[in-house]
């Protein structure tokens, strides 16, 4: 009996000391296709996490690994250099241009999915412009600042 009981004892401290998987990524694979009609379309397999979002039938973006913001982030002009800082910030986040561009700035600034989650027009100030971002909870975010003839992209973080 105390051989039996004792075998059961190493066996059970055996398997709580056993190592375990838990919420690791085994593999992460993927690829992109062009369809017929134009369409690109990416593809990740072994993600840990997935999150999709649609837009019109354009769009449909399905794991962290294919952020469309590469393609807006490119769209940036580059006649008017923008400073972004401090990336990452905590409660705001400034930005300063190279050469006014315009006395009124539209902010707009969209979650990991795309969906608004602030928008405001904000008065140049010598060439720079504060947001306070207060309100958001700690996560990465596309920023997007437009005027008459400026538009400009940025990812920031919150912290």
């Amino acid at each position: 009996m105390r051989l039996l009981f004792l075998m059961l004892f190493i066996f059970g401290c055996e398997i709580l000391s056993a190592q375990q998987l838990h919420h690791e990524m085994i593999s992460a694979q993927g690829g992109s296709v062009t369809t017929a009609n134009g369409q690109l379309v990416r593809y990740t397999v072994g993600q840990q996490s997935v999150t999709g979002t649609s837009t019109n039938g354009y769009v449909l973006q399905q794991g962290f690994q294919q952020s469309n913001w590469s393609k807006i982030l490119e769209q940036n002009t580059i006649s008017i250099a923008t400073i972004v800082f401090p990336n990452p910030f905590v409660n705001e986040v400034n930005f300063s241009f190279s050469t006014s561009p315009g006395d009124k700035i539209s902010a707009y600034v969209f979650d990991v999915l795309g969906r608004l989650v602030y928008s405001q027009d904000v008065k140049n100030d010598n060439n720079s412009i504060k947001l306070n971002l207060l309100h958001l909870s700690t996560a990465e975010y596309l920023v997007k600042l437009s005027s008459d003839n400026f538009v400009h992209s940025a990812k920031i973080i919150k912290k």
